[in-house]
């Protein structure tokens, strides 16, 4: 997706990738995604087929002008210049939604030509292939984060000192960090439900219930990745990434147990319920899109450049929403879709515990190899042994040479050896005569 020549890849940032995609020059595409999800989510009921097509042709427009996004004139069509006219900041304000107007023009053509191509309103599978995704993204939320917490942590991976593990501290900390986190949120969650302050010990009877299944979720966890924190333990680097890949991905299963709890046992508010599954998707969309931008870089194929991180975004952002408005005709219900994602996120994450710890040893052991090999010293060796190899092919030369052509010194070399002379002595008839 990008022009770059190689010696132009930088590493981007989690941070810098995110000023990128809420830049005011891009800001209309994040609203006007808002927009149509809602009015697409209104209409599900009614046009369900139609609401599909448009949330996978939105999804594909967008995914188009990521591709071109280098180009001058899609840049040009799709973000708002530097400077600011004279105009009123209202006026400027809904003029500025006419960077817009590409995509959308973009994504009612793709729509048309489904529409033509698929049976329009007789489709029948164009529903339940988008309500499909939504198992794509639970499972993307998890894997994004571990992708891009493992990026953010294997930063000491290359230190192979070694290191005391100490079993029972670190799964006494872990425990303290993570039922420290699991008691904050359920307390401020019961005080945002109830509209009023609590105590900690109200807050901790009542929830109590979920204190348990935190506790129960992190022994579990702790269990299954015990031989790979031990195996970890031994090195400085990887001890130390451990703990704290431990302590995030903790963190993350406690979220989620959280929401799956305070929708099942709790009664939140829809504002907060959208504001929580927009932020879960707003960052889910954002690691998705960081973790492929750090692959390729690292692979010297930039397929992401920061041009195209926020229509990607977009992109996916549209086929999530798509995903979740289709399974809501399923479920008779968003609570129950919300429920079901948080579970799937909960288990993939789980059963992406080991394998972080494993791969992230194998790439521990290789970083301590490379700091190990002195470039300088293998490049002497290897004109030594090029050197070696010449003088022995010199003193094989030699050897053949004296071999074909063996002398006898006490004896000489006698030149007339292999002469045939005439008997006639014509030869010395001929010398005399050159000498009159």
């Amino acid at each position: 997706m990008t022009d770059e020549s190689e010696d132009q890849f930088e590493q981007i940032g989690i941070l810098q990738l995110i000023r990128n995609m809420l830049s005011p020059r891009t800001l209309p595409h994040i609203i006007m995604i808002a927009l149509i999800s809602s009015i697409l989510l209104f209409l599900v009921e009614s046009q369900e087929v139609f609401v599909a097509m448009s949330f996978i042709s939105l999804a594909i427009s967008y995914t188009l002008i990521a591709s071109l996004s280098n180009k001058e004139i899609v840049q040009n069509l799709t973000k708002l210049p530097d400077e600011k006219g004279d105009a009123n900041w209202i006026v400027r304000f809904l003029f500025s939604f006419k960077i817009t107007i590409v995509p959308i023009l973009s994504a009612a053509i793709i729509v048309g030509i489904f529409w033509s191509f698929t049976g329009g309103n007789d489709n029948f599978w164009i529903s339940p292939l988008l309500a499909s995704l939504f198992i794509v993204w639970s499972i993307a939320q998890a894997a994004s984060f571990r992708t891009g917490m493992v990026e953010w942590l294997a930063n000491g991976l290359g230190d192979a000192k070694l290191h005391t593990y100490r079993e029972k501290i670190s799964t006494f900390s872990q425990v303290l960090v993570v039922q420290s986190f699991a008691f904050v949120i359920i307390w401020l969650g019961q005080m945002i439900s109830e509209g009023g302050s609590m105590s900690w010990q109200d807050a901790l009877l009542e929830g109590f219930v979920f204190l348990l299944i935190s506790f129960f979720l992190q022994a579990l966890t702790l269990w299954l990745t015990r031989d790979e924190r031990e195996a970890a333990g031994g090195e400085k680097g990887m001890a130390a990434f451990s703990f704290k890949w431990m302590i995030v991905a903790q963190i993350f299963i406690t979220w989620h147990a959280f929401s799956v709890y305070r929708r099942g046992f709790m009664e939140p508010t829809t504002f907060s319920t959208v504001i929580e599954e927009g932020l879960l998707m707003a960052f889910t969309v954002i690691f998705a899109v960081w973790s492929l931008t750090t692959y390729t870089v690292r692979d010297g194929k930039r397929l992401i450049s920061e041009n195209a991180s926020l229509p990607l975004g977009i992109s996916f952002g549209y086929a999530y929403a798509g995903s979740v408005a289709m399974l809501t005709g399923t479920f008779d219900s968003l609570k129950e879709v919300m429920i079901f994602g948080h579970i799937l996120s909960i288990c993939a994450m789980l059963l992406l515990l080991r394998p972080t710890l494993r791969t992230s040893r194998i790439t521990s052991d290789m970083f301590a190899v490379a700091k190990e090999i002195d470039i300088e010293s293998s490049e002497e060796e290897e004109e030594v042994e090029v050197s070696d190899e010449v003088k022995d092919e010199a003193n094989e030369d030699e050897e053949e040479w004296q071999e074909d052509n063996e002398i006898d010194w006490d004896k000489g070399l006698d030149i007339t050896e292999g002469t045939d002379w005439e008997e006639d002595g014509s030869d010395v008839e001929i010398a005399d005569s050159d000498e009159a």
